[in-house]
C-alpha cells in the first residue's frame, strides 16, 4: 500500500511538471525538453522560497535585490539563538548567472556566530569570528544560501550579496 502511494506521488509530480512545462513556453523557440527543465525549475524555485527566513522574523533589515539571491542585510543581535536563512534559494539555473560576491561585516560582543555558505548538502564557514572581508561564490544547481547562525550572540552583521560583474 505505502509503495502505491510513493509512486501515486511521483506521477502527479511529474504530470504537474510536465503541466507546468508546457504553461507559458513558447514551443517555438524551446525544445520539449527545455520547457521541461524551465518548469521543474519553476516548480522547485516556487517551494524553495520559505526556506529563507521571513523577513519579520529577521533580526534586521533586508533590502532585496535583483533576486532572492541578492540584496543588503543590516543587523543587531542581542543574545540571538538560532539561524537565519538570509540571501539564496534553490535552482537549477539562475537567470543573472552563477557568480555572486559576499561582502560582509561580522562583530561578536559575546557568545558565537558564524556566517555560512550552503551549497547543496556542503555548508562553508564564510566567517565565525569578528571580521570583514569580501569573497565570491560559485553557486551551482540545488540549495545556494546564506546564513547566519547564533548561540547568544550579541553584536552585528552587516551584509551585502551582488552579481560579480564579468
Amino acid at each position: 500500500m505505502k509503495k502505491t502511494k510513493i509512486i501515486a506521488v511521483v506521477f502527479l509530480a511529474l504530470i504537474l511538471t510536465a503541466g507546468l512545462a508546457g504553461c507559458g513556453s513558447n514551443h517555438d523557440k524551446n525544445s520539449l525538453k527545455d520547457n521541461l527543465i524551465d518548469g521543474w525549475d519553476n516548480w522547485i524555485q516556487s517551494f524553495s522560497k520559505h526556506a529563507l527566513t521571513k523577513e519579520k522574523d529577521l533580526q534586521g533589515e533586508k533590502e532585496k535585490g535583483v533576486d532572492a539571491y541578492t540584496g543588503t542585510y543590516v543587523a543587531d543581535y542581542d543574545e540571538f539563538n538560532g539561524k537565519e536563512f538570509i540571501f539564496g534559494r534553490t535552482a537549477l539555473n539562475r537567470e543573472n548567472g552563477n557568480h555572486l560576491q559576499v561582502s560582509y561585516k561580522l562583530t561578536i560582543e559575546s557568545g558565537a556566530a558564524e556566517l555560512n555558505w550552503i551549497a547543496g548538502s556542503d555548508e562553508y564557514s564564510i566567517a565565525n569570528d569578528s571580521s570583514e572581508d569580501t569573497k565570491e561564490y560559485t553557486i551551482s544547481s540545488g540549495d545556494n544560501y546564506v546564513v547566519l547562525k547564533g548561540e547568544n550572540f550579541s553584536g552585528s552583521l552587516e551584509l551585502t550579496v551582488k552579481d560579480v560583474e564579468d
